[in-house]
């Protein structure tokens, strides 16, 4: 998995957290345009803080290949290696010592 995977920060994994809640398939960006943008990423942001400050993050999309801070916000949100037969399989990994939680979106088609 860990080859399947890239780093990325806590800020970037609270913009993938909150972007792969949204249909990101079809639009770009959707997140960008909303009007409750930072309620849905404070939200994101609390879930991922359950992990602690050492936690670790690591996603499948192909923006997090040449770096770890991807502006998931802003660019058109990529899948990377398919975890599943799925069209469109996206997600984040994020591994605390105490636990590890798995955060995933893909299109069933």
């Amino acid at each position: 998995m860990h080859a399947w995977t890239h780093p990325v920060t806590p800020r970037a994994a609270g913009e993938l957290l909150a972007s792969l809640a949204q249909e990101w398939f079809f639009e770009p960006s959707p997140i960008w345009s909303r009007a409750n943008r930072d309620e849905v990423l404070a939200v994101a942001r609390t879930v991922l803080s359950r992990f602690g400050p050492n936690a670790v993050f690591r996603t499948s999309s192909d923006l997090a290949l040449t770096s770890d801070s991807p502006d998931f916000l802003a660019e058109e949100l990529a899948g990377g290696r398919a975890f599943t037969g799925y069209l469109m399989d996206l997600g984040l990994i994020a591994v605390s010592t105490d636990e590890v939680g798995v955060f995933w979106s893909f299109n069933a088609l």
